[in-house]
This record gives structure tokens, C-alpha cells and sequence, in this order.
């Protein structure tokens, strides 16, 4: 049937159930007047056998519903009718619906957006690659950890003669290059190129923005050099103003002229998640000229480069899969890796194409994320459910008297209960379509947005927000729908305090969860906020650090394109430009250390106790703490011989001294080092000497920004691939920055700049984006403090509605003002206090547990949860004095007045 017939029929359906009522009110009046004349022959007067024959007949209302139960299809009118009364009723009290839509919506949004970047981060492919359960990863694995081994070409190969398992294979290699697009005014920039096997989009299924493909096509077409590209959206758009202009341009890739034939699509960089936007995609027969790689990396099955996809054959598991692939890797590494420890034996497996935790990609960091991030949302999600059911206790306590007279004139408490749910069911849902509203506003925020995920809402998405809309219409609604129908009409129309102090028993019960849930989330967010708010550089810093520059160099890029170092020919132009004092080579940092005291520092004493401490190590080079202005005051600064030395000599921090050595004098001390982070922990200790002590203040003359460790610094060993530069200027450095750039890029064309300013400009950057991210988290901690104030305010009110009499009647026998107001305020205080005094222990348990993930000091604990309770309580004391106050306005006259 047709749309317009489907409209056809239900229009001629309502038109006969309208003529169904109207013929059946026709008859039931005729019944009455016929019944009516019948008792006015009696001798009555007609008014009085007009009132005999109604109550003779039956309450009309409950036989019109008793005929339309036996009609049939009642149900729609029924649902249209409770429609259309919650709808008279909003329009009634549209403060209290306002806030039940409105706590919702900042409830749904804000767990949408938890669940939907979770699931995307997690779950969901890669932006742009299709969800297709034919896709796999392929992953090498070393001992029992997975994606920790590149795949050799010959071992790739190999998984590609498995025809009968998959349909095709696929790999790449990936390595930073510099593209010089010839825009001398932009000059060069670095981007991730990936060097794939030919068929690498036609097997993915990706379809690409504009332009084509390789023409090559095969998987091991690696003769001629096909010097094309594919590049992504954001090259496409920053360098060429989109793919149009794009298409056909000649570039250099590494100084290797190619083409570009191809637009990726939107928001596509690879198979894998990742940050990065600048995306190069060429054939693997280019990787040699362009990567500078030999054919060895062709041959040699101890050259691992290569990641791996593949599409199954149809009708093959991933566990088929898996097997073959297994059988593939133990060849592989018992040719390549005779002498192998389980702990060390290379293998592979095969998971589907899907999320950072089945293609095993950062699932370690994101391990506790799953836990953390989740627990947030359930906790709000709770404050906001304990919320709209203590307002709704309240809503339906007002509504007593109508619920009750409902009841008297016949409705059934089933009646009655339908309707307060289905009001409740339209708030949700309102609600929640506000909360995706909130949800995209929050998706806006979400960095992993931009993060190679992708986290915009799905169906999963909206199936959540329509079954948490469901449940709290279910769950919130169902307990004061039954509250409020269990009462009878006698007990309203007497106004019995029984029922009343019940209902509001019912709304303290769920202020008080909705105040123990809230506190541990206030409790941990605060402590964040503490944090961060640690590390915010202090505003308008001026003098030193505004005549620093810090200029970032992607020289280890260029350093692979075998051209000439040009590194120290710009350091000494850059030297010669006027207001320039110095300008040094710096290393980028060498991560975290683990210190211990060795033993050989104390002499002939063997027992000597070993201290241990944690320190972030910088290498920094002769001259540094001169042109820093960092004082050394004990010991010495560093020379140029110090890189000679068989034990490394190691300047320390004022901090770090006293931690290790207390009022000792530490010089000439030994201390063991061993590496932490930065890719190196497998490197065996190293021992270092003190030589000296340095006083290092953030806010002056501190490189870096603030860090959880203290520093020390070890000398720097010039690498051609290091690529930053300290400049010294004697005046502000910022109008300097644009002479500085255009020296690069006369004297360094293939080093792209990665960042330059000063370090002032530095500080401003971070201190906002510390600013924002505090912002943030402070405003989760208001809406859940907003909740409770909310819960709370709408018990107390509901608590003076209910006694309104009561207080007429204290006011009227001279009871004093001051004592109504205390009254109910102590009442509100106390269920904040035992709200509090119940989440004690969940915000200590969620304490320890930020402690432990975070290394967060404990000293900045307690002053959370201090911070908290005060908060809670002057917003409960507040919450709480307010209809407190109103009460002891009341009018005796107007309270004592009947209804």
C-alpha cells in the first residue's frame, strides 16, 4: 500500500472512531432523559430526578472508557489523550519541567559523549576506513605483547602467498619526510609518508576524495619508481587551497620530485589511529629513492619495516586466519631468531580492523581510561537520575489532591500511574534529544576529535540515549507514580501529615544518594583542578623570558636525505644577526631517571644507605646556565671536555640535592641512573658525578615548564639530527622570530621548523590550555554541585508546601520567625551532612585511586575533599535557607485559609 493510501485510511479510521463517540454520548443522554422523565412521573421535581437518574446510571467518565476497551484500538486515544494532559500540565508548572529536562540533558550529553568517545576510540576503525568485518590486522608479536614487532618484506610476502586465507594483503612502511611544495614565503614542512604495496587502497576499500591511485597495482610491483602520491585533506586544503589545486602538483618529497595524483578522504591517515593530519601515501617502488632505503630491506629477513592488513577470503575466520598465521611467523623466526627465549620469540596473530585495544595500538594507556572515564559517567548519570526522582517525588506530593480526586471519581490507579510515567517519558525524551544537542557541543571540546579517532554519534549513540531515557522514565517515575496513587481520597481531603511525611521520607532518601554520589565525583575532579592548577605558569612574566627564544628544527628529518649537515652554518648566522647574544644547540630532553645513591659514594663504608629519587634528565651544553641566568652555586658548570669522560659528570637542582643529600655537600657524590621512559629502559645503568648544584627557578629562567620531577642536566653531545636552537637576544626577541625564520630557510631548505617563540610566548600558550583543560573539569564539578543544590532546594520546598499550616498555625500562637526558618533549615543541613558522611569512604577509595594512577602528591588530597565539603555545605546551607525563609513569610491567615 501506497504512503497516500496508508494516509487515506488512518484518516477515515480517526473520522469513525469520532463518529463512534459521538454516536455512544448520544445514547448514554438518552438513556439519562429517559430515565429522568421515568422518576419525574414518580413525583419528583426534575432537578432531582435529573441528579437520581446520573447516580443511577454510573460515573460516566468510567463507562466511556469501558466502551472504548471493548471497541478495540483504545490505546491510541488513550496515549494521544496523556499527550495532550501532560502537555496542559508542563504549560501549567514549567519551572519544574524546564529543570527535569534540563538536568537531563546535561546528564545524557555528557554520558554520551564518554560512551560515544570511548566506543570510537576503542571500537571503531580508523576515520575513513570502512567497518568491515572482512578487514584485519595483521600484528607482530614479541613474547606475549602485541603490535611490539615491524614485519620484514620477505616475512609480508609470506602472509600474501596465504591465498586461501586471504584475498589480499597489504603493507606499508612508514618514515617522516620534508615536502617542499616550492613556496619559498612557506618554505618546506615535515609530513608522515607511508610507502605502501600498490593494491593498498583497492584492498582497504577506501574511495578516494579526487584523483586516483598508483598505476601500479599489484602487491609486489617494486620496479620502475613510480614517484606519485596520494596526500591527505589537510595538505590538500593548507597548501594547495583543496583538492582541486591540489591535483597534478609537482612537489618534492626528500628532495625527489613526485606528483600528486590523489586526495585521501576526509579525515583519513592510515589504517591505524593516529594524531597525525599531514599524510603522504606513495608506492613502495618509491620508498628507495625517496627514503634513501637499499634493496636490503627488500632481502633481508632481519629488516623489519613493515605493518600489515589484509581482507579474508569470504567464508574465512579470523581464527583460520590466525592459525595460518601463526605457522608463517614460527618459520619466520626459526630462520631468523635461532637463539630466541620465549620471552623474546617473534610471532604474529590476526584481529579484526577495529579500535586502539583490538589492534593493540596505546591499549596500555588507555587501560585505565577505560575504568576512570566510564566511572565519571556512571556517577553523573546517577546524580542526575537521583535528581529527577526527588523533584518528581516533589511534583507528585503537590499533585496529591488531584491524584486523589482522580482516584474518587473512578479512574483505576493503573489510570493514574500511566499518566505520571508518560510525563515523565516526554521529559526524557526531551531531554535527551537536548542532551545530543549538549553531546555535539561537548564533541567540539573532545581532543581526540582531532586525534585520529572517530567519535562523532552513531546508532549506538542515539540507542543509548533512547534506552537511558526509557530507564529513567521508568526508574525515577515508577517509585513516586506508586507513592503518590497509594493514598485514598479521605487521607488527602483531611490533609493526614502520615503521607506526606512519607513522601518527603522518599525525596530525603534520594537527596541524600544523589549528595553521597556527587561528593566522591566533586571530591576527585577538585583534586584534578589542584593539579593542573600546580602547573599553570604564573601570567605576565616578563624580562629573561622574553629575550629567549626556543626555535624547534626538524633536522633529524633532514639529516636522513645524506645532504650536508647545515646545522652549524645557521647557528653561526643566526649568531651574527644583530641584538643576538648567543645561540645554542640544546637536546630535546632524555625523559625520566631513576636515582639511587651509589655505594662507591661513601668511601670505606660499605653500609652506606642507597637513596631513591626520580629526576627528568636534560642535556644541555657549556654556557647554558650563563645564558639562562641560572646561578651554579656549589660546584662547577660544564665544559667541553665532560662528554670525554668515562663517568658522566650531572648538575642537579637546589631540590633534588636536598632530597638526596640533605645538608651534605653532594659534590663528588656518585649517583646510578637508570632510564625510565623515552624508548630507552632496556639501557643498563649508567653512573654520574655530581659536579655541581644549580638554582633553577621555573617563573625566571626554567626551559622547560613545570614537571611532577625536579631536573638535572647532563652534557650535550652534539647529533646531527638534533635540531634545537637557544637564542639569546639582548632586547624582546618576538620582532627577531620573522628575520630568524627567513635564515632558516635561506640556509636550511629541507629542515622544516617545527615551532619557534620565545619562552614567554610558551608560557602564555600553556597557561591557556592549562586554563581551559581546569575550566573544563571545574565546570563537571559545578553541574554535579548544581544537582545536588537543585535536589536539595526541591526538598526543602516540598517539605514548607507540606506544612504550610503547621507553620500558619506556629506563626498565628506567636512562634518566632527566626525559629520556623531554623526550623527547616537545620532539616535541609542534616540530610546534606548524612549525604556527605556516606560518601566519605567512596572519595577516599577514589582518592587512592588518583593517587595511584596519577603519582598525585597526597597533600593536595585532603585539600580537595576539604574544598568539597565546604562547598557542599554552604551550597546545602543556601539551598536550604531559601524556602526556609519563604516559610516564615507565611500569612496565618492565608495558611489557616481552606482550600
Amino acid at each position: 500500500m501506497s504512503a497516500v493510501g496508508r494516509a487515506r485510511k488512518w484518516v477515515r479510521a480517526v473520522a469513525m472512531r469520532g463518529r463512534m463517540e459521538r454516536e455512544m454520548r448520544e445514547e448514554m443522554q438518552a438513556h439519562l432523559t429517559q430515565a429522568a422523565e421515568r422518576l419525574a412521573a414518580r413525583g419528583m421535581s426534575e432537578h432531582d430526578a435529573r441528579f437520581a437518574a446520573r447516580r443511577e446510571f454510573g460515573q460516566l467518565g468510567a463507562i466511556e472508557e469501558d466502551a472504548r476497551e471493548a471497541r478495540g484500538g483504545v490505546w491510541a486515544d488513550n496515549a494521544a489523550a496523556d499527550v495532550r494532559y501532560a502537555l496542559r500540565y508542563f504549560l501549567r508548572t514549567p519551572l519544574t519541567a524546564i529543570t527535569i529536562i534540563l538536568t537531563l540533558a546535561l546528564g545524557i550529553g555528557f554520558s554520551s559523549a564518554v560512551f560515544s568517545t570511548l566506543t570510537g576510540i576503542l571500537t571503531r576503525p580508523a576515520p575513513g576506513v570502512p567497518d568491515d568485518p572482512a578487514l584485519v590486522k595483521i600484528r607482530g608479536i614479541v613474547g606475549a605483547r602485541p603490535a611490539e614487532r615491524l614485519l620484514s618484506y620477505p616475512e609480508l610476502s609470506a602472509y600474501a602467498a596465504l591465498q586461501d586465507k586471504f584475498a589480499s594483503v597489504v603493507g606499508w612502511a612508514s618514515a617522516a619526510v620534508v615536502i617542499d611544495a616550492g613556496d619559498r614565503d612557506i618554505g618546506a614542512f615535515t609530513a608522515r609518508a607511508q610507502f605502501v604495496t600498490p593494491n593498498y587502497f583497492r584492498t582497504l576499500g577506501i574511495r578516494l576524495a579526487d584523483g586516483r591511485t598508483f598505476a601500479q597495482s599489484g602487491f609486489a610491483e617494486l620496479a620502475p619508481a613510480e614517484l606519485t602520491a596520494v596526500v591527505s585533506e589537510a595538505i590538500a586544503t593548507e597548501r594547495f587551497g583543496g583538492a582541486r589545486g591540489a591535483l597534478g602538483k609537482h612537489v618534492k618529497v626528500n628532495d625527489v620530485e613526485v606528483t600528486i595524483i590523489g586526495v585521501a578522504p576526509h579525515r583519513f591517515a592510515g589504517v591505524v589511529q593516529s594524531g597525525e593530519t599531514r599524510m603522504v601515501w606513495l608506492p613502495l617502488s618509491a620508498w628507495p629513492p625517496v627514503a634513501n632505503v637499499n634493496d636490503r630491506a627488500f632481502t633481508d629477513a632481519n629488516a623489519a619495516s613493515f605493518d600489515a592488513a589484509a581482507r579474508l577470503q569470504p567464508g574465512v575466520s579470523v581464527s583460520d586466519a590466525m592459525a595460518a598465521v601463526r605457522v608463517v611467523a614460527a618459520r619466520e623466526n626459526a630462520t631468523t631468531n635461532a637463539q630466541a627465549t620465549p620471552a623474546s620469540a617473534a610471532s604474529a596473530d590476526v584481529v579484526p580492523l577495529r579500535g586502539i585495544i583490538e589492534i593493540g595500538q596505546y591499549a596500555d594507556e588507555m587501560g585505565p581510561s577505560q575504568i576512570v572515564f566510564p566511572a565519571i559517567a556512571l556517577l553523573i548519570l546517577l546524580v542526575c537520575t537521583t535528581t529527577v526522582s526527588s523533584l518528581l517525588v516533589g511534583k507528585a506530593v503537590g499533585r496529591r489532591h488531584e491524584i486523589g480526586v482522580r482516584l474518587a471519581l473512578g479512574a483505576s490507579r493503573w489510570r493514574v500511574i500511566r499518566q505520571l510515567l508518560t510525563e515523565v517519558f516526554i521529559l526524557s525524551l526531551v531531554g535527551g534529544a537536548l542532551g545530543l544537542w549538549v553531546f555535539g557541543a561537548l564533541l567540539r571540546l573532545v581532543e581526540v576529535r582531532n586525534d585520529g579517532f572517530d567519535v562523532s554519534p552513531n546508532w549506538a549513540t542515539t540507542a543509548f540515549m533512547v534506552v537511558y531515557a526509557i530507564a529513567t522514565a521508568t526508574l525515577a517515575g515508577l517509585s513516586p507514580a506508586l507513592h503518590a496513587t497509594r493514598v485514598g481520597l479521605s487521607h488527602v481531603l483531611k490533609d493526614t501529615s502520615s503521607a506526606t511525611t512519607r513522601r518527603s521520607r522518599l525525596q530525603g532518601t534520594f537527596v541524600i544518594a544523589q549528595i553521597a554520589i556527587a561528593q566522591p565525583l566533586m571530591v576527585v575532579l577538585a583534586a584534578v583542578i589542584i593539579n593542573i592548577a600546580g602547573k599553570i605558569p604564573p601570567a605576565n612574566v616578563v624580562g629573561l623570558r622574553e629575550r629567549i627564544v626556543v626555535a624547534e628544527l626538524d633536522a633529524y628529518i633532514g639529516s636522513a636525505l645524506k645532504a650536508p649537515d647545515r646545522m652549524p652554518a645557521l647557528v653561526q648566522r643566526i649568531g651574527e644577526l644583530p641584538g643576538v647574544v648567543s645561540v645554542l644547540p640544546v637536546g630535546r630532553g632524555q625523559g625520566r631517571s631513576a636515582l639511587e645513591l651509589s655505594q662507591s659514594s661513601a668511601p670505606g663504608d660499605s653500609a652506606a644507605p642507597r637513596f631513591r629519587s626520580v629526576a627528568s634528565a636534560y642535556d644541555v651544553p657549556p654556557g647554558y646556565f650563563r645564558t639562562v641566568e641560572a646561578p651554579i652555586v656549589r660546584g662547577r658548570e660544564f665544559v667541553a671536555s665532560d662528554t670525554a669522560l668515562s663517568v658522566t659528570p650531572v648538575i642537579i637542582n637546589e631540590q633534588l640535592a636536598a632530597s638526596l643529600f640533605g645538608s651534605s655537600d653532594p659534590i663528588g657524590r656518585r649517583l646510578t641512573r637508570a632510564l625510565l621512559d623515552n624508548g630507552l629502559r632496556d639501557q643498563p645503568p649508567r653512573e654520574l658525578e655530581v659536579v655541581g648544584v644549580v638554582r633553577m627557578e621555573t617563573e625566571t629562567n626554567s626551559l622547560g615548564y613545570p614537571s611532577d620531577f625536579p631536573p638535572m642536566f647532563v652534557p650535550y653531545e652534539r647529533r646531527p639530527a638534533d635540531g634545537r636552537l637557544l637564542i639569546r637576544t639582548a632586547g624582546p626577541a618576538e620582532s627577531l622570530i620573522p628575520t630568524v625564520m627567513s635564515v632558516v630557510r635561506a640556509e636550511a631548505r629541507l629542515v622544516p621548523v617545527r615551532r619557534i617563540g620565545t619562552l614567554g610566548q610558551g608560557d602564555r600558550e600553556r597557561r591557556g590550555s592549562r586554563i581551559e583543560v581546569a575550566g573544563s573539569v571545574a565546570g563537571g564539578g559545578m553541574i554535579a554541585l548544581l544537582l545536588a543544590a537543585i535536589g536539595l532546594y526541591a526538598m526543602v520546598g516540598l517539605a514548607v508546601g507540606q506544612r504550610r499550616r503547621e507553620i500558619g498555625v506556629r506563626v498565628a500562637l506567636g512562634a518566632n520567625t527566626r525559629d520556623v526558618v531554623a526550623m527547616f533549615f537545620k532539616g535541609g543541613l542534616r540530610v546534606a551532612m548524612v549525604g556527605l558522611g556516606l560518601g566519605l569512604p567512596l572519595s577516599v577509595v577514589g582518592l587512592a585511586i588518583l593517587a595511584q594512577k596519577t603519582g598525585m602528591v597526597w597533600i593536595q588530597l585532603p585539600v580537595a575533599g576539604a574544598i568539597v565539603t565546604t562547598a557542599v555545605v554552604t551550597v546545602a546551607a543556601l539551598a536550604s535557607w531559601l524556602p526556609a525563609r519563604r516559610a516564615a513569610g507565611v500569612d496565618p491567615m492565608v495558611a489557616l485559609r481552606p482550600d
